[in-house]
């Protein structure tokens, strides 16, 4: 599968898992951090600083390194690493 709709794949897990556990409005800057996120779980990509700490399960770094749309979402973010998944296609 190519990078391209791999990508599209993850994002779309993204929009699913902030709309299951989110009540609140999100950017796509929000849906970028969960795609990242899940994309560094599986080892597609490794994402920066602050998904490192999230993946890591190290509050303290990711909290030294989220800016304050991410602080907002930290909850939902977090959850991304254990709930969030693609749908394998068939």
């Amino acid at each position: 599968m190519d990078y391209q709709k791999q990508r599209e794949l993850y994002m779309k897990a993204a929009r699913e898992h902030l709309e299951n556990y989110e009540a609140e409005g999100y950017s796509q800057h929000i849906v970028d951090i969960v795609a990242s996120v899940m994309m560094t779980r599986d080892d597609v990509l490794q994402g920066g600083g602050f998904v490192q700490a999230i993946c890591d399960n190290d509050l303290r770094g990711a909290l030294a390194r989220a800016d304050t749309e991410c602080t907002k979402h930290l909850r939902v973010i977090a959850m991304a690493y254990p709930f969030a998944f693609i749908q394998q296609s068939k």
